[in-house]
């Protein structure tokens, strides 16, 4: 806020003489709506519910506080454990896989079918 707005808000204060200027206008205005009551009212509950929100933020806060961490020290330990180890990624194990590309897409297939025929057919007649 400039200086300017400072003494005219001041110059509204001190007298109710008709100041001129458009922002002289608006500040009148403003003190004018500023000095009634509000109308409406508070529920007599409505204390305790801002509490219970603030509180309820501060342990959210916390909770994300505490898994953040646990995320950042995961991948610190991790990285920590390739560079010490010297470890390589090899998929060894899986190269059996490498033959059969059939019966990797049919499994795929029947896993997503049984899943449809469960949510249409069986899901539907155990909420009853």
């Amino acid at each position: 806020m400039s200086i300017k707005d400072e003494d005219l808000q001041n110059q509204i204060e001190r007298s109710n003489s008709a100041i001129e200027g458009i922002d002289a206008q608006v500040y009148k205005r403003i003190f004018d709506v500023l000095k009634k009551e509000p109308d409406f009212h508070l529920p007599v509950s409505f204390a305790d519910k801002v509490v219970a929100k603030m509180e309820a933020g501060k342990e959210s806060s916390r909770d994300l506080f505490w898994i953040c961490l646990g995320v950042v020290s995961f991948v610190v330990a991790a990285i920590v454990s390739v560079a010490l180890t010297g470890f390589k990624l090899n998929f060894g194990a899986l190269k059996f896989i490498n033959g059969y590309p059939g019966l990797i897409v049919f499994g795929i297939v029947f896993i997503l079918v049984i899943q449809w025929v469960d949510k249409k057919l069986v899901r539907p007649s155990s909420r009853a």
